[in-house]
Formats: C-alpha cells, sequence, structure tokens
C-alpha cells in the first residue's frame, strides 16, 4: 500500500531530508479549502502562520481535511525561506477577511514542486486516529498511508438535491470531468427545476429555472463556459472582475421530474423570486 515516503521517492525527493506533513482545516464561514486548492489560492493561505510551524525544515506535505481522519494531498513543498511579519498583509486579508491570521508572525517562501501532480486533489491519506495536531514530522512511525485513488476530476461524492451547494470552481469541475463525476452527470441531468446563485462577495440572489432536455446539467452548463449563463445582472458582475464569477454558489430549490412542462417550471421560478425578494433587491430584472 502507497505510502507518503513512497510517494516523495517516486517524485525524486530525499526521505532522509527534514519533511512535515501538514493537515490543514479551517471551519471559518466562507473558507473553503478546496477551492483555495483549486483555484491556486492555497499557497498564500499556507505561507502566513503564528507559529514558526515550519522551523528547520527542508520540505512540507500539505493536506487539507478530507473527512474524519483523512487528508487529501493538496501538493509538496520545499521551504525556500522566512521572515518575521506583523500579521498578514491587506492583500492576504482582502481573500480571507480582516480577521484571517492577523496575528500571524512568520511568512514562508513555499515553492511548490513539479512530479505529483498525478497524486495532488486525488490521493486521500490515513491521518492519526485521535490527533489534534495538524502537523508531524515525516518518520517510520509517522509514514501515513493512502486509503483513496480519487478519479481525476473528481469533486465529491452526489450529496442528494437539497444538499447540493457548489462554489463555482466545483461547478467547473464537475461540468468539466465527466467521467471522475458520473453521478452528478446522471443526477443533475434527470431532473428539471429551479436554482439559486448567491453572489458570495455582496450577498445577492438570483433565481433562475433549469427547463431543458438536459435539465440542471445542461443549464448549469452554461455558467461553467462563461460564467454568467446569458443573464443580463451576472454579465454584469463578471465583466467587472476577472474573478469575479468565483463569488458565485450554486444550489437547489425545487425539482421537478423530467416531464414537467415548461410553463410549470416557470411558474415555480417565479414563486421563488417572490419568496426571496429577488426582483426588488437580488439579481433577477424580471
Amino acid at each position: 500500500m502507497l505510502t507518503v515516503s513512497e510517494m516523495l521517492k517516486y517524485g525524486g525527493i530525499n526521505t532522509n531530508t527534514r519533511i512535515k506533513l501538514a493537515r490543514h482545516k479551517d471551519d471559518r464561514e466562507g473558507v473553503n479549502l478546496e477551492e483555495l486548492v483549486h483555484s491556486g489560492m492555497f499557497e498564500i493561505y499556507q505561507s502566513y502562520q503564528e507559529r514558526d510551524v515550519f522551523k528547520e525544515c527542508d520540505y512540507v506535505v500539505s493536506f487539507i481535511e478530507g473527512g474524519r481522519n483523512q487528508a487529501l494531498l493538496a501538493g509538496v513543498y520545499e521551504i525556500v525561506s522566512k521572515i518575521g511579519v506583523n500579521g498578514a498583509p491587506e492583500e492576504y486579508q482582502k481573500h480571507f477577511g480582516p480577521e484571517a491570521k492577523k496575528d500571524s508572525k512568520y511568512k514562508y517562501t513555499l515553492v511548490k514542486l513539479n512530479g505529483f501532480e498525478a497524486f495532488e486533489k486525488r490521493l486521500v491519506f490515513e491521518w492519526f486516529v485521535g490527533s489534534r495536531s495538524w502537523f508531524r514530522i515525516l518518520t517510520k512511525e509517522t509514514d501515513i498511508k493512502i486509503l483513496q485513488w480519487k478519479p481525476e476530476g473528481y469533486v465529491a461524492d452526489f450529496p442528494g438535491y437539497d444538499d447540493v451547494i457548489l462554489s463555482y470552481i466545483e461547478l467547473e469541475k464537475i461540468i468539466n470531468n465527466p467521467l471522475g463525476n458520473k453521478v452528478w452527470h446522471d443526477q443533475l441531468s434527470s431532473v428539471k427545476g429551479v436554482y439559486l446563485i448567491l453572489d458570495r462577495k455582496t450577498g445577492s440572489l438570483y433565481v433562475g429555472s433549469a427547463t431543458g432536455t438536459s435539465g440542471f446539467l445542461g443549464r448549469w452548463s452554461d455558467y461553467a463556459n462563461d460564467g454568467h449563463g446569458g443573464n443580463k445582472r451576472l454579465i454584469d458582475i463578471v465583466e467587472s472582475g476577472k474573478r469575479r464569477k468565483y463569488d458565485f454558489q450554486f444550489s437547489i430549490l425545487k425539482v421537478v421530474a423530467s416531464t414537467t412542462v415548461y410553463d410549470d417550471i416557470i411558474k415555480e421560478e417565479t414563486k421563488y423570486k417572490r419568496k426571496l425578494g429577488t426582483r426588488v433587491f437580488g439579481l433577477n430584472p424580471n
């Protein structure tokens, strides 16, 4: 069974060097570590620390929480340098909030290493049972084993329609990787209904409907392609900033059978627009 050490040797890392295993977890509202990994923001996130956690280390193998006692590989990094700081800078707080790592005392320069691309965001390792510590020095005793190798492009198990809440990055990845997310494609294409888009930056809401033959999958594919799906106010938001579409969150309000006629779905859509006030206060122009 593959272990961290074996994976590192495959990538050309000398496992006799000083290596730390770090499993990041963040329960703050609005912070999605998997989304940070997908968006390329994870490197900035882990570079600021309140303690000298990467002291006297050559490499860090970074994970994010993948479930109870599970760790999803985010990447392998060389620790190049360290400087003292007085809190995280304003640029950092723009992404993670004004309270984010305001007590940071160290900033590390971490360089992501090539050779592990096939494993990143796919290998799930068994973290230390009952451990509260989020980091360990790699030794023979801490050489954790792989539990699962996820399909390429895999995002998550389908949770049921009522529990679908997707960031834009997750939606984009599901749409663009049908083999890795086959259950999602099957479930989203088999029903029609009404959905909600939340702009997490402003709190504004948009209610829309999936009325085509491919159901939610077909309609949400439009958003994965251009970010706005042809909706006027969403177009304005997407065109206002290069990464604005990544502030969108998608969920399902109402599921109806694939045989439901267009007019009945529009009635449901109109009802939710009224309930949520998205015509008056939100992003629905009509």
